[in-house]
């Protein structure tokens, strides 16, 4: 897939701030990256190692390297919401692999805020550097995915690749095209989509 000069120049410029920070910045020429145990995703930003991932063979790539960037800039930063993470990201993945939780609706608020704040990173990112996105659509792919972590304290599960918040169109059309929905719990309406999407 050729890319814009733009978006040359982006890979170019987190290539530097990953060097800058001590970061191993990992563009891997598939469609997923996996994760801990078997759980495929587009891309991950972690702390300890530190390393940035992104999966390159993709449509939406720009996107997740934006978004992948921003939790970058979340723990450079040491916003209070990533140093509550550095617990409750943790405590979310082993109540996932089914080990028992205090206090998980917690910590999963916690990932889930930290997921918007960091959706709203990737917003500015993608303007400051002029990506080719459709902002519009990008902000309820979002809302999808921010929305999804309240579903997960429901099913206790993880999405499939194929099915992803994120992917599936009646899910996306139901969000705002904008960062002003309640995220503190799931409305019925949006409740019954994940349930009918079977997300």
């Amino acid at each position: 897939m050729n890319k814009t000069k733009k978006e040359l120049a982006f890979i170019e410029y987190v290539k530097d701030e990953c060097k800058k920070y001590g970061v191993k910045c990992s563009l891997r020429p598939s469609k997923y990256v996996k994760m801990d145990g078997n759980v495929k995703c587009s891309g991950w930003f972690d702390e300890e190692a530190p390393e940035l991932v992104v999966a390159m063979d993709r449509p939406d790539w720009i996107e997740i390297l934006a978004h992948e960037y921003g939790h970058l800039t979340q723990w450079v930063e040491q916003i209070p919401i990533w140093k509550k993470a550095e617990v409750s990201l943790g405590k979310v993945w082993e109540w996932l692999d089914g080990k028992n939780c205090r206090s998980i609706e917690k910590h999963i608020a916690v990932a889930r805020d930290l997921e918007l704040d960091n959706e709203k990173r990737a917003v500015k990112i993608i303007k400051k550097f002029e990506l080719k996105v459709d902002l519009v659509h990008y902000v309820k792919k979002a809302n999808a995915y921010v929305q999804f972590y309240n579903w997960m304290l429901i099913t206790r599960k993880w999405s499939k690749p194929k099915n992803s918040p994120y992917k599936n169109k009646n899910l996306v059309e139901a969000m705002s095209s904008k960062f002003n929905m309640r995220y503190d719990t799931l409305t019925p309406k949006l409740e019954k989509i994940f349930r009918t999407e079977n997300i």
